[in-house]
């Protein structure tokens, strides 16, 4: 089994001649300060792996994370909020995503389990969807709604996307941690 302890910074790539495609990769991406690197960071049990940010919008490249040097964890962009940026997300998601399912082996798309999935949500998970790559919601900070609202969010996913995997998580509680590790390996292996 992937060992995701073993995980460290490789690069970080800011156009399309910088990507890695050597390897088989899983990528985490989703809004601004949904928790990206802060989920990424729990899931490898390294608080220090990525760099986390209360300001919005600081990842503007593809950061890869070499995994016992077999695979890679990408951290995308945040999209929806970019001050003084010139990134574009949806160019560099197509760069990335020309990569075609061979290569990205699956997309952990991050919702805040407290708010409504958005148009700039429903782009982000269509674009890895059209690509034919597999997807998986994760919705992030369930440790903040109650079973109520949980279920709401259950269904505003699979509205969107209605065969997908929901996964529940939360990086302070630590709640679905473990499954979502499983979950990285078995679409590594």
């Amino acid at each position: 089994m992937v060992n995701l302890f073993r995980t460290q910074f490789v690069k970080s790539a800011p156009s399309k001649k910088d990507l890695l495609t050597d390897r088989k990769q899983v990528v985490f991406l989703g809004k601004s300060n949904v928790g990206k690197s802060t989920l990424l960071n729990a899931v490898c049990n390294n608080r220090n792996l990525a760099k986390t940010s209360s300001t919005p919008g600081r990842t503007q490249m593809l950061n890869y994370f070499d995994v016992e040097g077999r695979f890679y964890l990408v951290d995308a962009p945040g999209y929806g909020y970019y001050s003084d940026s010139k990134l574009d997300f949806t160019e560099m998601m197509e760069d990335y995503l020309s990569l075609g399912p061979k290569k990205i082996k699956r997309a952990y798309i991050l919702l805040d389990s407290r708010r409504k999935i958005t148009v700039e949500d429903k782009v982000c998970i269509n674009m890895f969807y059209n690509k034919g790559i597999s997807i998986r919601i994760v919705y992030t900070k369930t440790d903040k709604i109650n079973q109520k609202e949980r279920s709401a969010a259950e269904k505003d996913a699979l509205a969107v996307l209605p065969d997908t995997k929901i996964l529940w998580t939360s990086s302070e509680k630590k709640i679905g941690i473990d499954y979502l590790r499983t979950d990285i390996a078995d679409a590594l292996e």
